[in-house]
């Protein structure tokens, strides 16, 4: 009788503690939506999300900024133009346009545009708290003048396709009742080779026949944002980015071998930035990306300012 009024006590207390543990569970995960539904995001400088458009929907960030180099400015527009193609997976386009400023250079030109892929394989949920996760392929086309340049104007562009991929991942934290958003994306881009005629990016001069392979590019971007109000957000992100050797090889206008291979370089920049947005729908940041001097680069600042908007 002891044995059977034990199991019935046992098997009793297991729904309890049982119900007791989905309450607590219901309850944070209630905490967790109600502080997502009290943020609203831009998204920080540099560092790409890893969530995907909901399925028919549209996506437009353009980039408004002025690179500032050696007392030179380089102003120019990039951003981002995406469509949700499913829930899962996102495409667009990355344009990027420059003004030149000196007086034999002072025209909009188009510089290389990248084609956007990411399909996205985890999601953040309030109830299901892991870490987004998605897969990246992109292309670079060479839509920007690279050779055959005048004797006194400017590239903008490299003149090969190159194919990146990467993963970009994307996690939520509570700090008290407001959030705090991390990102990291880890891309490799992967030049291919294009011929190069005359004057070019790559230093030839008139009368170069030959060809040119840009050195591998890898990126690493840590970005976090941290929701002061449902307006109001401060982002800061940290890239480092490293470029293998650049080879060129042909002829010079006399018939003279040329073959050069450039040095490997790197750089790690930062970019504090402040956002607004005034609804789910739409937003604004400001910041500016500083980069020091690296190894074989020169420093730069680039303030900018992009306004998106989802609809």
């Amino acid at each position: 009788m002891k044995f059977v009024l034990a199991a019935a006590l046992a098997c009793a207390a297991i729904p309890a503690h049982a119900e007791q543990a989905a309450d607590a569970q219901s309850a944070e995960a209630e905490r967790w939506r109600t502080a997502m539904q009290s943020a609203r995001w831009t998204g920080p400088l540099l560092a790409s999300n890893a969530n995907t458009l909901p399925q028919g929907h549209v996506y437009t960030e353009p980039y408004f900024f002025d690179g500032i180099s050696g007392g030179d400015h380089h102003p120019g527009s990039s951003g981002f133009y995406q469509y949700g193609l499913r829930d899962n997976w996102t495409v667009g386009m990355q344009p990027f346009f420059s003004l030149g400023m000196k007086r034999y250079n002072r025209e909009v030109a188009i510089g290389d545009f990248k084609l956007l892929s990411q399909v996205r394989v985890s999601n953040f949920t309030p109830d299901h708290r892991v870490p987004s996760v998605a897969l990246v392929t992109n292309l670079v086309l060479p839509t920007g003048k690279f050779d055959r340049l005048g004797a006194v104007k400017n590239g903008h562009g490299s003149g090969t396709f190159a194919p990146e991929i990467g993963v970009n991942v994307q996690q939520y934290f509570l700090v008290g009742d407001r959030l705090l958003r991390g990102r990291i994306n880890v891309l490799h881009q992967f030049p291919l080779r294009t011929d190069v005629r005359d004057r070019s990016v790559y230093g030839t001069s008139q009368g170069f026949r030959g060809h040119a392979r840009p050195g591998a590019k890898s990126t690493l971007i840590l970005g976090a944002e941290y929701s002061l109000t449902k307006e109001w957000v401060l982002a800061f992100d940290v890239e480092a980015d490293a470029w293998g050797r650049t080879r060129v090889r042909g002829r010079d206008a006399l018939g003279a071998t040329v073959r050069e291979t450039s040095p490997k370089s790197w750089n790690v920049g930062f970019a504090p930035a402040v956002e607004y947005n005034w609804s789910d729908r739409a937003g604004a940041i400001f910041g500016v990306w500083v980069v020091p001097k690296g190894h074989n680069t020169q420093s730069s600042i680039t303030p900018a300012i992009a306004v998106q908007r989802f609809f």
